[in-house]
């Protein structure tokens, strides 16, 4: 080979590997400002959702105080009235409301997690109602406050269980 074709092939090699070089850096330039853009969409997604459990969770935990005595004593048999039955009605609400934030900011664990306790609230609302209207009726008022019972401690169990799946969708960094 003579000096000509060897400078021509290394001036050659040389322009591959600037390029190469070029291409790497531009690769790994675009790959950086993805993480980047990932990461402050996944930090900018956090505090929202932050926000609508810390919410949830309070109209859930005010569901769960009221229902927390009739979960734990089954002799437990206080008068219920209009404006008890209308308490647990507007914490029922209360807790739907913020259930569409929590809904829509996801993700599906958790939004599953909601629609549960959700289904659970109601049927502790209608739970109640029954167990007002058959006070007094024996043996239907025992089945209605063993009802109860079940119900809230299944309540009980279902927060947990969101309270657990909230935790797990905040910590997620997307790795």
């Amino acid at each position: 080979m003579d000096a000509g074709t060897a400078a021509v092939l290394g001036a050659l090699a040389g322009s591959v590997a600037t390029i190469g070089a070029a291409m790497a850096t531009g690769w790994a330039q675009r790959e950086g400002a993805r993480i980047t853009a990932r990461s402050e969409h996944r930090r900018e997604r956090r505090e929202p959702r932050y926000n609508a459990y810390k919410e949830f969770i309070a109209e859930a935990t005010r569901m769960r105080n009221a229902s927390a005595v009739w979960g734990i004593d089954l002799s437990h048999t206080s008068e219920v009235d209009d404006e008890i039955i209308d308490y647990w009605r507007l914490v029922e609400n209360a807790l739907k409301n913020k259930a569409r934030d929590v809904v829509l900011a996801g993700p599906t664990k958790v939004t599953k997690a909601v629609i549960e306790l959700e289904r659970l609230a109601t049927e502790l609302v209608v739970e109640f109602m029954t167990y007002r209207d058959v006070v007094g009726q024996e043996p239907l008022q025992s089945e209605m406050r063993r009802q109860l019972l079940l119900k809230a401690r299944e309540f009980e169990s279902a927060l947990v269980s969101f309270k657990l799946s909230a935790q797990v969708a905040l910590d997620d960094d997307g790795s």
